[in-house]
């Protein structure tokens, strides 16, 4: 009999302690090097067991000019300087399953996670046209949707009473693009003639670009393969 109450003793030991270790599967995290291009990106993970979580990335970026402007001129054969004066605006939401592969405590170790990924780039821009006679700009704007997937590696550690420190070391990724941009300017004959010169001197060995122009204005289309690479540095609370 004393054996039995023991074990009951034993179980309910063991009971409260696992309870009191799911009191806090949540981390909600703050990645930190978006911050220095204007952008905000939160993640929410929750543990699902000592081995498994899901983890779920929010990225928003307001309008602004273009972060790193050297790798877009290395992207872009842009010759009549049309991203130039470029506002680029971005949101994006990433869901991914982490596999903890090196530690039996929650939301600790060495990871690997397979993700998706849409975002949704917004760009406003504009084509200048300027001849000794006349002086038009044409406002382009609109929008592309990418949809990637990809698998990630990282670790995450705890430094400090309930704050963790996440750092996804890489995560690359590949999909598809599909985006279209309009300008409705109405254009005369020679304005055409000027802009689809400076629209067939735009290219990118990135995308595959579609460039239409007529008396009613310029639209452009992007499709093909996107690819991306993710990465993180990331301060998060335990909850």
């Amino acid at each position: 009999m004393k054996l039995h109450y023991f074990a009951m003793l034993t179980f309910g030991l063991c009971a409260i302690t696992g309870l009191k270790a799911q009191e806090k599967p949540n981390l909600i995290k703050l990645n930190i090097w978006p911050l220095t291009v204007g952008n905000v990106s939160l993640e929410y993970e929750r543990s699902l067991n000592e081995h498994l979580s899901l983890n779920g990335t929010v990225s928003y970026r307001p309008s602004s000019n273009l972060p790193f402007k050297s790798l877009w001129d290395s992207a872009f054969d842009d010759r009549n300087n049309i991203l130039g004066e470029a506002k680029l605006g971005a949101f994006s939401i990433t869901p991914e399953v982490r596999f903890y592969v090196s530690n039996k405590e929650l939301l600790k170790g060495f990871y690997i996670a397979p993700f998706v990924k849409y975002a949704n780039y917004n760009v406003h821009t504009k084509i200048t046209v300027d001849e000794s006679s006349y002086h038009r700009e044409v406002s382009i704007s609109g929008a592309l949707n990418a949809f990637t997937g990809g698998v990630a590696v990282g670790s995450q550690w705890k430094i400090g009473q309930d704050i963790y420190l996440d750092w996804r070391i890489i995560g690359p990724n590949y999909g598809f693009n599909k985006g279209t941009f309009e300008g409705r300017t109405p254009l005369n004959g020679d304005e055409q003639r000027e802009v689809k010169k400076q629209l067939d001197e735009f290219d990118s060995n990135l995308l595959k670009i579609k460039k239409e122009v007529n008396a009613e204005g310029v639209t452009i289309n992007t499709s093909g393969p996107f690819a991306g690479i993710r990465t993180a540095l990331s301060f998060g609370y335990h909850f």
